[in-house]
């Protein structure tokens, strides 16, 4: 989700910088590097290994493209989104807590958060293996990638803040009704 965040990283604008495409292969390597360069970095009795393969085609087509970027917008759209959700939350709140909008709005970030955080890694995952199936022959895995837990939890815990926050405003209806 972290890497979301990040619009200008390495890999230049959502990946689409350096007129190349980069699918990386989900399979573990344990590629024993035995040049020099390598060897000379290691202390005695230690062996170099390459983990991770990487596919590189230097004349994608559009279609390259964009499976590239969909194997980083997902989260950048989710993460975007939950700060906008957030900024909206925060302006309503200024009136008070206990107030129906609040409750909605709550209750609305938390979906996002949930939905969001269980479907933009698989998303991109899928974005991944499709990119790899146009460079690599037999490479990918379409398999249910692991979901990081913690942005669907957070989404959870604030679904159950929002149905608080709905029986207080209730409650709060009540007793103004009978004072």
């Amino acid at each position: 989700m972290i890497t979301g965040m990040v619009l200008y990283s390495r890999a230049g604008f959502f990946g689409l910088t350096y007129g190349l495409v980069v699918a990386q292969s989900p399979s573990g390597y344990g590629i024993r590097l035995d040049e020099p360069a390598f060897t000379e970095k290691t202390r005695p009795g230690v062996v170099a290994l390459a983990g991770d393969l990487q596919f590189i085609d230097g004349s994608p087509d559009t279609g390259q493209y964009i499976l590239q970027v969909l194997t980083t917008f997902p989260s950048f759209a989710v993460t975007v989104g939950a700060f906008f959700l957030l900024w909206r939350l925060l302006w309503r709140a200024r009136a008070g807590v206990y107030l129906p909008q609040v409750a909605g709005q709550v209750r609305v970030l938390g979906w996002w958060l949930l939905a969001g955080g269980l479907l933009a890694p698989q998303i991109e995952h899928f974005a991944m293996m499709a990119l790899l199936d146009t460079i690599a022959v037999g490479e990918s895995n379409y398999g249910i990638k692991e979901i990081p837990l913690i942005v669907p939890l957070v989404g959870l815990g604030l679904l159950a803040l929002a149905s608080v926050l709905r029986t207080g405003v209730r409650m709060r209806d009540d007793l103004e009704g009978t004072v």
